[in-house]
């Protein structure tokens, strides 16, 4: 019965770990059994976590989610404590995780976003928020730009994900596949995702600390993509969706702050 239960609460591991970077493990003890996570992410990540047991009690409850800090070792999930040491016991559990805090709603609702491009370049929104062609109930924006166009960082934050080994692209969602992005974590709990960068476009690696304006990739044609654009989104990650928000951004000298619109052609001289 023991050497059953391990094969399956390693095989749940490694199909949690392909997910993301993490792992999810267990140390015996006298009273029943400690469940452990490793974050290797440079963000916390929320895992849900459902168990299936026999005569073993779960502390704090079943199918709950938990928080796990960046980059740390061995944080206690749960417990499983032995109901009656007279009787057999054993586990198994499965697992979804995704990246961010789904327990923060609060984010910098306030926060001034420089436009992701550099000084004195001035593109069109192609397709703004809640746009017909691809962003239905979606807050994301279409920078219409050349192919190998410098992207910037619209805020201050930490590298959490880099693809960019792609270069196919179609007008199909079955091309969603090949896109390439780059990811960055802000300090409110917000994510930004830059996507459609060209293969070999980043200049950043995961664990990156970046600035605001700064130099993170190259813009692309890459994925589901009908031309040369960038595709911005703000977003709040909760373990099944995108919670995809509206932001401001400066622009011209940097005075005025606005939601950006479809159609119009903005302009970055700060």
């Amino acid at each position: 019965m023991r050497k059953h239960l391990l094969l399956i609460a390693v095989f749940i591991t490694l199909f949690c770990k392909a997910e993301q970077n993490i792992k999810i493990y267990y140390e015996k003890n006298d009273n029943g059994y400690n469940i452990y996570v490793d974050n290797n992410e440079f963000c916390p990540m929320s895992i849900k976590i459902k168990f299936s047991v026999e005569n073993l009690k779960i502390e704090g409850g079943n199918n709950k989610i938990h928080i796990v800090k960046p980059r740390s070792k061995k944080q206690l999930l749960t417990v499983l404590k032995v109901l009656n040491k007279n009787k057999s016991y054993k586990f198994s559990y499965n697992t979804i995780s995704n990246y961010g805090n789904h327990n923060s709603n609060k984010y910098d609702k306030n926060y001034k976003y420089f436009l992701p491009f550099k000084q004195f370049n001035k593109f069109e929104i192609h397709q703004g928020y809640n746009g017909k062609f691809s962003h239905q109930n979606e807050n994301a924006l279409d920078f219409t730009m050349p192919v190998n166009t410098e992207l910037t960082a619209i805020r201050e934050g930490i590298v959490i994900k880099v693809i960019d080994k792609n270069k196919k692209n179609c007008n199909k969602k079955k091309c969603i596949k090949y896109n390439n992005l780059i990811m960055i974590y802000h300090s409110d709990g917000t994510f930004a995702e830059y996507a459609h960068i060209k293969e070999n476009g980043s200049e950043v690696n995961a664990g990156d600390k970046v600035l605001k304006g700064q130099l993170i990739g190259y813009s692309g044609n890459v994925g589901f993509s009908t031309g040369p654009h960038l595709h911005l989104i703000v977003f709040k990650q909760k373990i099944n969706k995108r919670e995809t928000l509206k932001t401001k951004f400066m622009i011209g000298d940097g005075t005025k702050t606005e939601y950006l619109i479809e159609k119009n052609k903005y302009e970055r001289s700060y």
